[in-house]
């Protein structure tokens, strides 16, 4: 079975990852002959030390973490079961990678993955619109403004590292009934499961989501 598109016109603010998917997930929700085919998960990448390696054009870089989007198909086709077919279950979006999107779940390790050795939070499409809350404060960076004179640091003012999306920021429905306005480092970048509560989805290491996303 062929995956959707990425639908057009799709929200992307650079360096707001965690967002963009969270859209793109809130798109797919709504289409209900998508949700009969496919599961829809929303998965954080990072580990302990929140640092998640990546190959763009430049380049290697190290974020601290990155989302993507991943549809898994609800039941496989019959005809690839019985032939032994190796057609995909999961596929991949996500707004940030030099490959097509959506791209076939690969299982593959890197260089890069090992060095980093990468966990995945794999949090259902439904429980991460609901719970999901960023307030943006982990963009803000302190910058001394210097007095002209003494050269001295007069006051420190906080800025974007990047330029924040234009409309509000994200809280899901759960979320703002329980007052809660940040809870992305936490909850959902955080893959340190022991001793705090309302941690969302489930933390699996490399080969577990590859299992998670491409048996049959």
């Amino acid at each position: 079975m062929n995956p959707p598109c990425l639908p057009h016109g799709s929200v992307y603010t650079s360096c707001y990852c965690e967002e963009n998917i969270y859209l793109l997930c809130q798109t797919f929700l709504d289409d209900q002959t998508l949700k009969d085919s496919w599961e829809i998960f929303g998965v954080f990448i990072s580990n302990e030390h929140k640092t998640k390696a990546a190959r763009i054009e430049r380049g290697p870089i190290v974020w601290d973490y990155h989302v993507i989007l991943v549809l898994r198909q609800r039941t496989p086709n019959a005809t690839n079961q019985r032939l032994g077919s190796s057609e995909p279950r999961g596929w991949v979006y996500d707004f940030d990678t030099l490959l097509p999107t959506p791209c076939p779940w690969q299982g593959e390790l890197s260089p890069m993955d090992i060095a980093c050795f990468h966990k995945f939070r794999v949090i259902s499409g439904e429980d991460f619109i609901q719970n999901f809350a960023s307030d943006r404060s982990h963009m803000l960076i302190d910058v001394g403004v210097h007095d002209a004179f003494e050269g001295e640091i007069e006051q420190r003012n906080s800025i974007y590292s990047s330029p924040p999306p234009a409309y509000a920021p994200i809280c899901g429905p759960s979320a703002l009934e329980r007052s809660i306005t940040n809870n992305l480092m936490e909850n959902f970048v955080s893959m340190v499961d022991k001793g705090v509560e309302c941690r969302y989805g489930m933390v699996l290491d490399r080969d577990e989501v590859d299992s998670f996303f491409r048996e049959e």
